[in-house]
């Protein structure tokens, strides 16, 4: 037996096997640069044996890997040194482990935490004991699992290592094994192991090298998501507040959130060796335990954040004037409040954008989100964001000049920006174009992080009054539905891309001197459950966050008042009742997606409005997405007379299970040509081909080398036919209507059924906006009305401050 010495690791050859156990238990086995560096030597060293085959990865009985080495990277901080630990040496680890010419099996005991899953999700053969359990923290401290998430997504499909990501909840042994983490699982992990190496022991050099080699052309790990972990990875371990954030932990064990020391850790470790190399702390609190018993924390209280110095929507005791938009009535109490639409939200929402209510129609792809709908919203005093997504800028050019010429003196108008990751330079043009045309409001969509173009556009916008103020002339309405994407908004533009645009002579000295006094997007339109690309969230649960997210924020950043960031809603908003309970949740705003898609203006086909206009609040399932296939991400779309969710998930559960189009049984394969696209794959290929050779050439040759790959483009046509099918009212395929849609639709044919607006071809975008607001300002007067019919003399208004009734204000 030939032992090998290492600083981090116990390392022993055993025939074709080789052992490697991580050894820093001073530190809670965590990562750092020493032991990527030997865990590579281990497997170089492996792939030069003519006799190895396998290396078994393994910990300490309580903990297999727990992730960055915090005090390292605390120390580097304090000592003014670089805090980022080079990403690139963990992820080419992770790729030879995935793929390189031996087998990886790692042994798993006590907890694998953020970069410890990493190197679970990268072995070909993970067995554990029944103590083993699993979590992502990266997002406690600001950080992102980006080295680990490909990897793990290449096991568990992308929802599931979404889910432990965001939210950094553990999961033990037996989830982990349902999910596909751990392949094996028993109470003797040892015995397991030995089993596995019996067979696996047998296997020769050659063959074990000729099969990794095969499963790197199948990877999806491709050098385009090499790049963007890495430059994800640098920005966040780079990020002040995050390495504050750390620093704080390491040094006092005080996670962020908290304001005072821990008592104890539950681990019994020191605070500094909860860790990870994408990130780490200790794993946050089984479901339904609260962090302080997880954590065995003496509880102590935040304090409650200051009140926000806001223009109340609704007057207080003052004499009325012509201007009030709550009228005292002296009649009877449940009947004495008459409140006008404008009195609804944020009047600075309106200022911004020169409007007359705060409504906002969101932006619908491929123009369905028409010119003729936002010049009818912007004629009606509310503002319209033309659907740009999948349109070309030329057709994008052609609607802002229509839309402009369709608005009245003084009426406003928005433009949908995409996030356009494949097509950064596409993103950029698109901006260009908003700028030669004087855009000054736009819906930024999908956006997990802000990009170039992006802080280009808000900066190009800023500039100062005669009394010296900001002034902001591009105003940005960012929608999110998670916090980690939400707070970069919040923030100024980051730094590096505010000089990068100063050094390209794209913004001015003094517009990037002000871009560090404003955030990013000054309105945050929080999306809840709705159609297209959702994560399904809960508004009751999404606004209270937001909002706290934003007045810590604001504090933080000490914006003028002119600046700071005002909270809209979306999702699920297709009555009064829903109107009214987002602005008592304290949305300053609104914006209606669904609903206005069912009306006259709206770009799409007269057979998809027939469909919606009979839904119900059930109608809609979530179905894989055409844009995001691979991932398995999901969008919701309408199921009632449609096949759609269940074709297009059965297109996803078949690219799971097969390598490529070649493995489909005769069945399946005719099954497909003949009922989901009424043409042979052959075609589909062919005319698929023909796009990317004109749009993509590299993606095309990546694709003619990898049969999954090419696999999953054929299915991803099928998302792109059935989008054309719907758009154009197709007689023939019907069933095959992919139509985002969400259940505020069925929400609103409930409300308005038996009414004119029942038929959607008397539904106009302008005229359903003004009844649903005035709709909510009445429902909103007679709430007030039962408030004092029921003695009450301070009624709550949406923004905190009391309405006082008219006989106690006189």
């Amino acid at each position: 037996m030939d032992r090998l010495t290492y600083s981090t690791l116990r390392v022993r050859e055993e025939g074709s096997v080789l052992f490697a156990r991580i050894h820093r238990p001073e530190a809670g086995n965590a990562i750092n640069a020493d032991l990527v560096h030997e865990l590579n030597d281990v497997f170089t060293r492996a792939s030069a044996s003519p006799a190895v085959t396998v290396v078994v990865l393994e910990g300490l009985p309580e903990v297999f890997c727990f992730g960055a080495d915090f005090r390292a990277i605390s120390d580097a901080a304090r000592q003014g040194q670089d805090t980022a630990f080079d990403p690139e040496h963990m992820f080419e680890l992770f790729r030879r482990m995935a793929y390189g010419d031996v087998l990886t099996v790692a042994h798993v005991r006590g907890r694998a935490n953020a970069g410890g899953v990493g190197l679970v999700a990268a072995s070909d053969v993970v067995i554990a004991d029944e103590s083993a359990s699993f979590s992502l923290s990266e997002l406690l401290f600001g950080l992102i699992p980006a080295v680990v998430l490909p990897y793990l997504i290449r096991r568990t499909g992308f929802q599931r290592a979404h889910y432990l990501a965001g939210t950094t909840q553990t999961i033990d042994s037996r989830q982990a094994h349902e999910w596909g983490l751990v392949d094996a699982l028993g109470a003797d992990s040892h015995a397991l192991v030995r089993r596995h190496l019996q067979r696996l022991g047998r296997l020769s050099k050659k063959g074990v090298a000729r099969y990794k080699a095969y499963l790197r052309e199948l990877s999806p790990i491709s050098e385009h998501t090499k790049g963007v972990a890495l430059a994800t990875n640098r920005e966040v371990f780079a990020d002040p507040d995050n390495v504050r954030a750390i620093r704080r932990f390491a040094e006092r064990g005080v996670f962020p959130w908290e304001d005072t020391v821990p008592a104890a850790t539950a681990t019994g470790l020191p605070a500094a060796s909860l860790n990870t190399v994408t990130a780490a702390a200790p794993a946050p609190p089984p479901p339904g335990s609260s962090p302080d018993a997880s954590t065995n924390r003496t509880h102590r209280p935040s304090h409650a954040p200051a009140a926000r110095d806001e223009q109340p929507a609704l007057p207080g005791p003052r004499a009325p004037s012509t201007e009030d938009t709550v009228e005292p009535q002296h009649h009877h109490p449940a009947e004495r409040f008459t409140v006008l639409p404008q009195a609804l939200g944020n009047p600075r929402f309106r200022e911004a954008h020169g409007i007359d209510y705060n409504y906002a129609a969101g932006a619908m792809y491929k123009g369905i989100a028409s010119v003729e709908l936002v010049t009818a919203l912007g004629n009606a005093g509310m503002l319209g964001f033309f659907g740009t997504g999948g349109l070309a800028p030329d057709a994008i050019d052609q609607a802002i000049t229509r839309i402009k010429r369709g608005l009245g003196p003084g009426r406003a108008y928005g433009m949908n920006l995409l996030s356009n990751p494949q097509e950064p330079e596409l993103e950029m043009r698109t901006v260009e174009l908003y700028l030669r045309h004087k855009v000054r409001s736009v819906e930024a969509s999908a956006y997990v992080r802000p990009t170039l173009p992006l802080v280009r556009y808000r900066l190009a916008g800023l500039g100062t009054d005669g009394n010296g103020r900001i002034r902001q002339d591009h105003h940005i309405v960012a929608k999110v539905s998670r916090t980690e994407v939400a707070e970069p908004f919040l923030r100024p533009a980051p730094p590096e891309m505010v000089r990068q645009l100063l050094d390209r002579g794209l913004i001015t000295p003094e517009q990037a001197e002000l871009g560090t006094r404003v955030p990013l997007a000054q309105d945050l339109c929080v999306e809840a459950d709705s159609a297209g690309h959702t994560d399904g969230g809960n508004a009751y649960v999404l606004m209270p966050v937001m909002r706290a997210l934003r007045d810590r924020v604001n504090r933080e950043e000490a914006y003028p008042p002119e600046a700071e960031v005002r909270v809209g809603a979306a999702g699920g908003i297709g009555s009064p009742d829903a109107a009214l309970a987002a602005f008592t949740l304290g949305a300053e705003f609104i914006v209606t997606g669904s609903i206005n898609q069912c009306t006259v203006e709206a770009g799409t086909s007269d057979a998809v409005k027939d469909i919606l206009q009979d839904l119900g609040a059930h109608d809609t399932d979530y179905a894989p997405a055409g844009d995001m296939f691979e991932v398995g991400a999901r969008v919701q779309a309408v199921k009632k007379g449609t096949f759609f969710p269940a074709r297009a998930q059965k297109l996803y559960e078949l690219y799971l299970r097969h390598n490529a189009i070649e493995e489909l049984d005769a069945r399946t394969r005719a099954m497909l040509e003949d009922k989901y696209f009424k043409r042979s794959i052959d075609e589909v290929w062919e005319e698929t081909r023909a796009h990317l050779a004109r749009r993509f050439p590299d993606r095309l040759a990546e694709a003619e080398r990898n049969p999954k790959q090419r696999m999953a483009l054929v299915f991803r046509w099928y998302f792109v036919h059935s989008t054309r099918l719907a758009m154009s009212g197709s007689t023939t395929q019907r069933v095959d209507y992919q139509i985002h849609c969400g259940p505020a639709m069925g929400a609103f044919n409930s409300w308005v059924k038996g009414t004119d607006l029942e038929s959607w071809r008397s539904r106009r975008a302008d005229v359903i906006a003004e009844r649903l607001l005035r709709e909510t300002a009445a429902l909103l007067g007679r709430r007030l009305g039962e408030y004092a019919a029921h003695g009450t003399h301070a009624v709550p208004a949406l923004h905190g401050e009391p309405v006082i009734p008219a006989t106690t204000a006189e």
